[in-house]
């Protein structure tokens, strides 16, 4: 039985048609262009997003940690003993408002500021021991860390209460 050549042997329209598969249209370049271009944007906007969720974070922490200070500070200052009237400044009845640094970046110094503001009631009591009236002294101190990034303003709030050491 002989070989018919037709069969193996590429013919010059196979061979054009071949080629012709095996490469890229101008629309097919285009499309994948635009694919990639639309992901590149998709992960530079996620990017963006999560590094300014990231900063609001910071900021977050850094106002927390400020009013927690405070909070501390309030909380362990001593001697406090109000019925012989000996009370820290700090626990001084009233309003103070003082400028506190939120946040600063190591790298460019980009700094957020925020003010503090501590309010401090004296919400003493009374109450019966036995056959006698005795006060309570219970000072109620409120801390507040307000400050502004990108034009949108932000606080965190701690309170804390306080009685007399002895």
């Amino acid at each position: 039985m002989g070989h018919d050549t037709q069969f193996y042997a590429p013919g010059r329209f196979s061979w054009g048609w071949r080629r012709w598969q095996a490469g890229l249209t101008l629309v097919e370049v285009i499309v994948a262009a635009g694919m990639i271009s639309v992901t590149c944007s998709s992960v530079m906007f996620a990017f963006t997003s999560l590094n300014q969720m990231a900063m609001v974070s910071r900021l977050y922490t850094g106002a927390a940690i400020n009013a927690q200070s405070q909070i501390d500070l309030i909380s362990t200052d001593s001697p406090f003993e109000p019925q012989y009237n000996i009370v820290p400044s700090e626990l001084q009845p009233g309003t103070t408002s003082t400028s506190v640094t939120v946040y600063r970046d190591p790298i460019s110094n980009f700094t957020v500021t925020g003010t503090m503001t501590t309010t401090v009631t004296a919400a003493n009591g009374t109450y019966a021991n036995g056959s006698n009236t005795d006060t309570l002294y219970l000072y109620e101190a409120t801390v507040t860390v307000t400050y502004s990034y990108r034009n949108r303003n932000y606080s965190v709030s701690m309170s804390t209460l306080r009685t007399a050491d002895v």
